[in-house]
């Protein structure tokens, strides 16, 4: 029997408890564009994702590599993270659910494909806790019930983001070192590495490097 593909659909809306004014929630849309656009100038070609806002604060986003997915979702946190400080001077934060497996019915827009992936994401985030700001969920209950504890631990780091932390984090996220990370900032290496320790950047590292040996350990099996 062939083995159906896996892809990664992402359910995302704004996190509950941000407080903005209507004249600042009507740019919601345009930060969540300019937060993908910015994953998607610097990540390689697997790890791009297709996007829709579905809603004002919603919106789909499909990876054909759940290899790639997470660290491009991470990157969308903190790119929306300084976006949002930048542009509204408000510390806004995204609610992300993953849900990984097949796509049974693509369509070319999202909001009108179906399949296992997408109703897994869909009601994933449903199910999402208000404090909880990112959820990944796959075919195995092993896998799940790791990253739902995982998932906790970078639930209270990405909350404790400051904008300046999350830029940083953006960008070593792309593989940039600390003294290209200091010249693009404009500001010393010393001052990056303190942003970035204090972002914990080591344990995010770490929690991509397992959910990426999960994901090529399960694609093995």
């Amino acid at each position: 029997m062939t083995k159906k593909a896996h892809y990664a659909v992402i359910a995302g809306e704004l996190a509950p408890g941000s407080r903005v004014s209507d004249e600042k929630f009507s740019k919601i849309p345009d930060l969540i564009r300019a937060s993908f656009q910015a994953v998607n100038r610097l990540v390689p070609e697997e790890g791009k994702l297709k996007y829709e806002i579905i809603r004002m604060d919603e919106f789909l986003a499909l990876s054909n590599s759940p290899l790639h997915a997470l660290r491009s979702v991470i990157m969308l946190f903190s790119a929306f993270r300084f976006l949002s400080y930048r542009e509204l001077a408000e510390r806004l934060e995204l609610k992300i659910c993953v849900g990984i497996g097949p796509v049974e019915f693509a369509q070319e827009h999202l909001r009108e494909s179906d399949g296992t992936a997408f109703r897994t994401a869909a009601s994933g985030i449903g199910l999402m806790k208000r404090n909880q700001r990112l959820s990944i969920l796959t075919p195995g209950n092993t896998l799940n019930a790791e990253f739902d504890l995982t998932c906790s631990f970078m639930d209270i780091m990405i909350h404790d983001w400051s904008d300046e932390q999350a830029e940083a984090m953006f960008l070593n996220l792309t593989g940039k070192n600390q003294m290209e990370i200091s010249q693009m900032l404009n500001i010393s290496q010393p001052a990056v590495n303190r942003r970035l320790k204090a972002a914990h950047f080591d344990t995010i590292h770490k929690f991509i490097d397992r959910y990426e040996y999960l994901q090529k350990s399960e694609s093995q099996s």
